[in-house]
């Protein structure tokens, strides 16, 4: 179950709805060992979507925004010593 919170004016903070579709992905580089890591972000809302984007290989925060009926390529790091990724995305809209 996805947790949402709704603020006064109507906007809904939290995971993504369910309209947002996201993935995350190593894609390897010509050395051995090292990636590019890559956020792959689909919103098919009739909404725009602001995130900030968490990854378990920089442990870092990468605040992205998705307008509605887009798609979203976005690099997170380049050339770093993963083979997977794991995301978290908190985010905020306003349908």
């Amino acid at each position: 179950m996805k947790q949402v919170s709704t603020g006064g004016s109507g906007s809904k903070h939290g995971s993504p709805p369910l309209c947002f579709d996201y993935r995350g992905e190593a894609q390897a580089t010509e050395q051995s060992g090292v990636s590019n890591i890559w956020a792959y972000l689909n919103n098919t809302c009739s909404y725009n979507v602001d995130c900030v984007i968490y990854d378990d290989v920089t442990e870092q925060d990468h605040p992205v925004g998705v307008q509605a009926y887009r798609q979203l390529r976005f690099l997170i790091a380049a050339k770093v010593p993963a083979n997977r990724v794991k995301l978290k995305l908190e985010c905020n809209w306003n349908p």
